[in-house]
């Protein structure tokens, strides 16, 4: 069987981690033996990378994850909340602003029917802008700290 330098590069992560079998232990060295301007390359390369992930890694703090789940779902849940509020505030100001009425074979739609109502239908609709605007609000904070 013929071991390319290819093989070999494809093994080596296995290897430098400690996990390969004796085989694949024996045939990386092996090869090393034939090319030791590989194996010198390879340790170099072994050795930035290791050095790389050394320094700032830390585990990670479970109390610190608990809090970030326990805001994460606080925000989720006042989305949720804040949609359902908001589409029926819209769907109040949609079905408030006019009335059906049946009579004589016809159908009319009155618009603002009721006195008073405008003032009424007017509030709603605010009140469910100002509910959308937290939506889209708390949607984009989830999109950008939630997941990031």
């Amino acid at each position: 069987m013929n071991i390319t330098k290819d093989i070999v590069k494809d093994l080596l992560p296995i290897y430098l981690s400690g996990e390969a079998s004796t085989d694949t232990h024996n045939l990386v060295e092996e090869y090393f033996r034939q090319d030791p301007a590989f194996e010198r390359e390879a340790r170099s390369a072994a050795q930035t990378l290791q050095g790389l992930a050394q320094p700032g890694t830390a585990p990670p703090d479970s109390a610190g994850e608990k809090i970030a789940l326990k805001s994460a779902k606080k925000v989720l849940r006042r989305q949720k909340i804040l949609l359902a509020l908001a589409s029926t505030f819209s769907l109040n100001v949609i079905s408030g602003s006019f009335s059906f009425e049946f009579g004589n074979g016809r159908l009319r739609i009155h618009w603002l029917t009721l006195p008073g109502q405008r003032e009424v239908v007017v509030g709603i609709f605010l009140i469910s802008v100002v509910l959308w605007a937290l939506y889209f609000r708390t949607s984009r904070r989830v999109r950008t700290q939630i997941l990031g």
